[in-house]
């Protein structure tokens, strides 16, 4: 696992980071970067991977399945720990944020290639795709409860680019149309730039995560992400038939920690990003015992 650390951990710790030092340097603002991400480059990111990626019909189904199952756990678990805290409506969903918003893509892709092979990134593919589309719909409407009514939180996902650049992205796979290159150039170009700009940000918000205040809630979320996440895949993945590295590497995806976009989505809709960025820090560093320890368990 030393190869995950130095091929994958270590150069998003240094983008992130490096951005954030040069930015803070420059006393560049976070919300204009975060503003691009959410609006720009997260939509083309979604709308090129669903647009190129092959999995087939029936393991797509049940990666799916799996992920939806996972994401119910979790949001549960969120949902009534935030009742036993007493969290107000802001940190309800920071909290919740946190939790079920993994990072699937620049550390889960990866991680399921050298764990699993090419096998494995395939379905990692298709996990991320569908954890995309979930971030951007059931996360935009667990972030903006921060600071509205359930009625405005229904709403919130169909006001966003990621909700339609998917659809575009699911109706370009499967009518099997060729993009021409005046299309698939600057999609293709603006998704690769999403995972940098995210780092930026999440390196822009580093100064907010030290301190040790909601240390119990902080623990929360990484018990959550790190044990009621993969246990959760594990079953759903029994229950739905899968078994050897299929199943191994859902469980493995379902283990990744939070995601930057959860400091995006934070950041946009005032749930607590301070928080949020502290989840993200924590959980991928100690993400670096958990999944060696899982990988071993599950290969």
């Amino acid at each position: 696992m030393l190869d995950v650390f130095f091929d994958v951990v270590l150069p998003v710790a240094l983008v992130a980071v490096i951005g954030g030092a040069v930015g803070r340097w420059q006393n560049v603002p976070v919300a204009p970067i975060s503003v691009l991400v959410f609006y720009l480059f997260s939509p083309a990111l979604v709308f090129h991977s669903l647009a190129t990626t092959e999995v087939s019909a029936s393991v797509s189904v049940r990666i799916v399945g799996v992920l939806l199952a996972t994401y119910v756990a979790t949001y549960t678990v969120a949902t009534a720990w935030s009742l036993v805290a007493r969290h107000d409506q802001s940190f309800r969903a920071a909290f919740a944020l946190s939790v079920i918003t993994p990072n699937l893509g620049n550390m889960g892709l990866p991680v399921a290639f050298l764990a699993f092979g090419q096998a494995g990134l395939d379905i990692a593919v298709m996990n991320f795709v569908a954890g995309a589309i979930l971030t951007y719909t059931v996360g935009i409407f667990v972030a903006s409860m921060a600071s509205g009514t359930r009625v405005d939180a229904l709403r919130a996902p169909f006001r966003y680019p990621v909700l339609y650049a998917a659809a575009a992205g699911v109706l370009v796979n499967a009518l099997g149309v060729d993009l021409p290159t005046a299309v698939d150039a600057p999609a293709a170009s603006l998704a690769n730039a999403a995972v940098p700009a995210m780092l930026v940000v999440l390196g822009l918000q580093l100064r907010q995560a030290a301190g040790l205040d909601h240390l119990v809630d902080t623990v929360m979320v990484n018990a959550t992400r790190f044990l009621v996440a993969p246990v959760s895949a594990w079953f759903a993945g029994t229950a739905l038939g899968l078994r050897g590295d299929t199943r191994g590497t859902l469980v493995v995806l379902a283990a990744m920690p939070t995601a930057v976009v959860a400091t995006i989505l934070a950041t946009e809709f005032r749930a607590a990003p301070a928080f949020v960025t502290r989840a993200v820090v924590t959980t991928t560093v100690t993400s670096m015992l958990t999944l060696t320890v899982l990988i071993a368990l599950v290969r």
